[in-house]
């Protein structure tokens, strides 16, 4: 008799302990793409433990359970549940995670997830003050005690079942759609459709009262569990590279308009201006913005062409929308293209001024400038396009005048102004694996510079991995549009310290990985160039085997004709040994000294078919002084 009654708790206690594993992992768990969602997702585990604790102990002593605690775990469970829903949802991508973050949120909550609050805190109230139960009991396999509810108060759960399902579980999944990286994708519908099963289950146990009993109970404690578990394991898997990764504007940088910044680019006849105007306008509506083309009458045509043609996302789906008017019509802009409620932060601008003269260049800045103003909105950043074949002088400088951190992309002179080194234009360096050793001594930073404007140039994302403290580093590390991934004993997990710089553990070599397998899968059908510069340092303080399977591995990733590396090793730190094994995976292999840079071999070339000079830095002309690149 005993033994058959310890037999009836065993389901209890593997849900409980079920339970309890799921919390440890969570609580375990080192920040990961939830961030602050995972805290209210480990909150409702918590809630759920307790429910679970409660019901074990009371089944143990032979006493009912408290529908009064239950109604109030549940009201804790169901509201966790709906602020890591809208958290992660609403959450600011620029600095997330944080106090700040959660009291962002607090001050301005969603009005849906207000919606569904409200909801939540009525069923509670009705349940605390009404007490709509009635305490049963069984003998059918000993005393089981379960409740049964009035009719009012069940239909009144089903209208929460509804709005828990309808609200935060549904715009959670609906997230995962939106979300490029394709593991918190996943998860985060693995998240959502555990919610929604854990809500059916709680639902089905207050309707059913009695019926099943104990086998329905006991199943039904297992199942939620489990659930549970599934949670907990989905929350560990996206790592918080992807987030800082992926997330949002930062996604593609190479045209982003930053509020305090603006950029202007320089184009003439033979610039490909239509990469420029697709790249604006599909991230302007893949980050929910309004997109803005003022351009010339006669540029009119061409615009919309390129928007005709190119595989762009669906403006009418996000809500958002792309307009292109004359840039005659700027003052009209002004006051009827937006609505005085619209947030600046909402909406993104490309002024291609053409080869205006200089006075009507002046009464266009000003005439777009102004509705800045015009309704008390913060100022926003703009991308302002210029022909400097028929530019008058005087343009540049009043545009620089106005913002003096303004970028400058150079279409006109910079596209090659790196491969020009090689005797190449870019498209014969792109999809190429580049080898560059150099001599400590002389200023290789200037090389990177290159193919850094190279890329920004031809409207090419850039990343760079870098040691802190090193010439690389200190030359971008103030620059904006680039992705600079930065290695440093001062951190201990991956940490966003601006919108273009990440810090990551030094020696770590997983998480080197790791950031560019999430770098190229969130590029995934664009090009992108990296440089590389923190191999030096794994080889001497790894070993070099260690050391060349990680190098082997980047060099795997990035076999794409999108990706394009230059790797950069100090030729007087290693081995003659240790190089002559690196420059097996090259296809180009160059060499930078004091003299300058030469191709040692290029992609194509056969081995050993000697060297070749490359021509000097001083040929290259460079934007004016003053202007951020």
């Amino acid at each position: 008799m005993v033994e058959a009654t310890f037999l009836s708790y065993i389901p209890d206690l593997l849900a409980l302990m079920a339970s309890c594993l799921a919390l440890y992992f969570i609580v375990r768990t080192k920040k990961t793409y939830f961030l602050d969602s995972g805290f209210f997702m480990g909150v409702a585990t918590v809630g759920f433990t307790v429910y679970l604790a409660e019901t074990t102990v009371s089944d143990i002593i032979g006493r009912p359970v408290s529908a009064l605690a239950d109604t109030l775990l549940t009201s804790i469970m169901a509201v966790s549940i709906g602020i890591a829903s809208y958290l992660l949802k609403n959450s600011d991508q620029k600095t997330p995670g944080g106090i700040s973050e959660l009291k962002r949120f607090i001050s301005r909550p969603p009005l849906q997830f207000l919606a569904y609050a409200i909801a939540v805190c009525a069923w509670t109230a009705a349940a605390l003050i009404s007490q709509p139960w009635t305490l049963n009991q069984t003998t059918a396999g000993g005393t089981i005690f379960y409740y049964t509810y009035q009719l009012w108060f069940v239909a009144a759960s089903a209208l929460l079942l509804v709005s828990y399902i309808g609200l935060p579980v549904v715009s959670f999944y609906r997230q995962s759609r939106m979300v490029r990286e394709k593991t918190a994708s996943l998860s985060i519908k693995i998240i959502s459709i555990c919610w929604a099963t854990f809500g059916v289950s709680l639902f089905f146990q207050i309707a059913a009262g009695g019926f099943l009993l104990p086998e329905s109970q006991s199943i039904g404690f297992v199942a939620d569990s489990l659930l549970f578990v599934l949670i907990a394991f989905a929350l560990r898997e996206p790592t918080i590279l992807a987030r800082i990764i992926t997330s949002g504007e930062i996604v593609s940088q190479v045209v982003s308009s930053h509020s305090e910044v603006d950029a202007i680019v320089l184009y003439n006849t033979e610039s490909d201006r239509r990469k420029l105007v697709e790249t604006f306008v599909m991230d302007g509506l893949s980050t929910g913005q309004d997109v803005v083309c003022r351009v010339t009458k006669s540029e009119v045509p061409f615009y919309r062409a390129v928007l005709k043609s190119s595989d762009l996302p669906d403006a009418s789906a996000s809500r958002r929308r792309v307009t292109i008017l004359p840039i005659e019509f700027a003052p009209a802009l002004s006051s009827n293209v937006y609505d005085q409620s619209d947030l600046s932060r909402n909406r993104r601008e490309l002024v291609d001024l053409d080869d205006l003269s200089l006075e009507r260049t002046q009464e266009i800045i000003g005439s777009v400038t102004a509705s800045d103003d015009a309704f008390g909105r913060e100022r926003i950043g703009r991308i302002w396009a210029m022909n400097v074949e028929g530019a008058q002088a005087g343009i540049l400088d009043l545009l620089t005048a106005r913002n003096p951190r303004s970028r400058v992309i150079d279409l006109a002179r910079q596209q090659d102004t790196f491969s020009n080194l090689l005797g190449l234009k870019h498209h014969g360096i792109l999809g190429t694996r580049l080898l560059l050793e150099y001599e400590p001594t002389s200023n290789y930073e200037e090389v990177v510079q290159k193919f850094v404007k190279e890329f920004q140039a031809n409207v090419e994302s850039v990343a760079i991995f870098t040691n802190a403290g090193s010439p690389v580093y200190r030359e971008f590390s103030e620059q904006r549009n680039i992705r600079l991934f930065s290695f440093s004993t001062k951190t201990s997990t991956p940490s966003r310290i601006s919108n273009e710089q990440v810090l990551l553990p030094e020696r770590d070599t997983s998480l080197l990985l790791d950031a560019v397998d999430k770098l190229l899968q969130a590029h995934t059908g664009r090009r992108i160039g990296i440089v590389f510069e923190v191999f030096t340092s794994l080889i001497i303080s790894l070993g070099f085997e260690k050391a060349y399977g990680v190098i082997s591995s980047v060099v795997e990733m990035a076999e794409s004709e999108l990706a394009t590396i230059l790797v950069l090793v100090n030729s007087e730190a290693l081995e003659t040994r240790t190089l002559s094994g690196i420059r097996g995976l090259f296809q180009s292999q160059l060499f930078f000294n004091s003299s300058g840079l030469k191709a040692v071999r290029l992609a194509g070339e056969e081995y050993g078919k000697g060297t070749r000079a490359t021509e000097s830095f001083s040929g290259v002309q460079e934007p004016p002084r003053g202007i951020e690149t």
